[in-house]
């Protein structure tokens, strides 16, 4: 296995934008029911969980929390504006998810009474509704944490997650084709397995072809490129939109 590790971690980082923007791509400038636009969405699905793996590999070794979690609410902040006009609703974006899925880490590490430190889990699982992968990301971060340093456990992590997101996705294709029964369509469960593939996918990236370092070039770059990338291309989707 030691052998197929050949990704470091910004080079997967890279992968999860590249499939991010696929996404977008298909949100903002693309029809919905085509198979290219469900390829180009499905793609995208891969990111999410991809990120906060890593968000849990910074929280492990961050020098500073406290600047970690300023960094994510200050991106969150300037990612709102083109995240909102490229979807074209409101919602926080995918920043806000991950600053919550960090505050759920801090919290897991307190020394909080088990009682409270439960109770402040569910309040900050709760309060991803209005945020992108509403949720879902919460509930992966917490079973991430809890499963961290366990390579066989974070497999089955990625296999619960995938699972979820299939189900949870059936019901939605079930209602395009208007089936009477929606979590028992075959369309539907059909669609939702392609879109939870990249989930597994996911998992095989981290915990098998990872090999747990950074690159060893263009650090600053590399540390900075996602926060800027992540507004900046909605913002240009959104213009490209407009023009078309």
């Amino acid at each position: 296995m030691k052998n197929c590790r050949v990704l470091n971690r910004d080079q997967i980082k890279i992968l999860a934008v590249i499939t991010m923007t696929f996404n977008h791509i298909a949100h903002v400038l693309m029809t919905p029911g085509s198979v290219l636009y469900e390829v180009f969405e499905d793609t995208g699905y891969f990111t999410a969980i991809t990120m906060c793996f890593f968000l849990a590999e910074g929280y492990r070794y961050t020098r500073s929390k406290r600047n970690y979690i300023k960094r994510l609410f200050l991106f969150g902040l300037i990612s709102e504006i083109p995240f909102v006009l490229a979807v074209g609703y409101f919602q926080l974006n995918i920043m806000f998810t991950l600053l919550i899925c960090f505050l759920i880490f801090c919290v897991m590490d307190s020394d909080l009474a088990d009682g409270k430190k439960r109770l402040l889990l569910i309040l900050l699982a709760l309060s991803t509704v209005i945020c992108d992968w509403a949720l879902f990301l919460a509930a992966g971060a917490i079973l991430l944490k809890k499963s961290e340093g366990r390579p066989r456990e974070q497999a089955k992590v990625y296999g619960i997650f995938a699972a979820m997101f299939w189900v949870a996705n059936i019901p939605g294709y079930a209602a395009e084709v208007h089936a009477p029964y929606p979590l028992l369509s075959g369309y539907g469960i059909l669609h939702g397995f392609f879109a939870a593939l990249p989930v597994l996918v996911s998992g095989i990236v981290t915990l098998v072809l990872y090999n747990g370092k950074r690159s060893e070039k263009h650090r600053t770059f590399n540390k900075w490129f996602f926060y800027i990338y992540y507004p900046a291309h909605l913002l240009i989707l959104w213009l490209i939109k407009q023009a078309v």
